[in-house]
């Protein structure tokens, strides 16, 4: 067979319309393949340097069956690399989420995940194996592997957590989000990365780090803030009272500049309510200022009195009114 006819093989397999005798014959081509084979290889031995020959192979067996079709643009006409180059693209962000599977299925896999949740309602601290301390806000994990703090420290957090790294001249610690990565040798730092949000952000309470945001690299020092906008993809920095963005740990809440609508999302994660806007004007209304931890009846009250704003409680529900519609209604 000619390398077009595999190559249009390969099209109709990536959209689930190759038959299982066609299934058959490209896996049989694609394992016989060695410039195929290593071109996968690569993409896997670079994310994952560590990882034991017999897993890479599961690895392999797993992408082929587990690959969600998105129909090409490219033709069978074009140029062969465009097609494989098509198919890197797409195989390569599911090889973390299929690591994690065979990971975890397999017990003679040498990687396995540890992930500390704080569910809504609730915040969480741990002690990492390197001596690392670290507060998990509402809503929020990290996750790391049983070999962290062998030959690397890196950690993986959704949502917000506050880091008191331990001191170590010959390994970094890396703090890797969706959006943004954070590198620090000892210091420590707070990161808010809800996948909620529209934007990211690592503010230094004390050291240095370094920040990394789609090919954006700069030097964070104490008091500065980066943010990440998601939109737009620009990191940028501004300078900060850091102090106040790590007052959930205490319980309380620090707002600066923000809208009605990411003040809710934030009380609704941290005291495990629902909000809802019976007034849309409300939404883009901002606030600055901190809350203190007497519960979520205070926290409303307190933005009550310094806003057009009035609340009610509907079952288990909390319904927020701009005032003057509130007073409409009783006309």
């Amino acid at each position: 067979m000619t390398e077009n006819y595999y190559i249009e093989l390969f099209e109709k397999y990536l959209c689930d319309e190759a038959s299982p005798q066609e299934k058959e014959e490209l896996q049989s081509y694609l394992s016989s393949n060695k410039r195929i084979d290593s071109f996968f290889e690569d993409g896997l031995s670079s994310a994952y340097p560590e990882m034991d020959e017999q897993v890479r192979k599961r690895m392999f067996k797993n992408i082929r069956e587990n690959i969600i079709c998105k129909k090409p643009k490219l033709t069978i006409q074009e140029n062969k690399r465009k097609i494989l180059q098509w198919a890197a693209i797409l195989i390569l962000p599911i090889i973390t989420a299929l690591s994690v599977y065979y990971f975890t299925q397999n017990s003679s896999a040498n990687f396995h995940p540890v992930t500390i949740t704080a569910q809504k309602g609730e915040k969480a601290e741990a002690v990492l194996p390197d001596g690392t301390r670290v507060w998990i806000n509402s809503e929020s994990a990290i996750t790391y592997d049983t070999n962290f703090n062998r030959k690397k420290r890196s950690v993986y957090l959704e949502g917000e957590a506050y880091f008191e790294v331990a001191k170590d001249k010959k390994r970094s610690f890396i703090v890797q989000t969706q959006s943004m990565d954070v590198q620090a040798l000892g210091t420590s730092f707070n990161i808010r990365s809800y996948n909620t949000d529209s934007h990211v952000y690592a503010i230094l309470i004390d050291g240095i780090v370094k920040i990394s945001a789609s090919a954006q690299e700069l030097i964070l020092n104490v008091n500065q803030r980066a943010i990440f906008d998601k939109a737009t993809k620009k990191l940028t920095v501004d300078l900060v009272d850091a102090a106040n963005f790590i007052e959930w740990k205490k319980g309380n809440i620090f707002f600066s500049n923000q809208t009605f609508d990411e003040i809710a999302q934030t009380l609704s994660r941290i005291y495990n309510v629902e909000i809802q806007f019976a007034s849309d004007q409300l939404r883009l209304m901002r606030f600055s200022g901190t809350l203190g931890s007497n519960g979520i009846k205070n926290a409303l009250d307190i933005l009550s009195l310094t806003s057009p704003m009035y609340y009610d409680v509907e079952d288990t529900t909390i319904i927020l009114y701009h005032k003057d519609k509130k007073l409409n209604n009783f006309k």
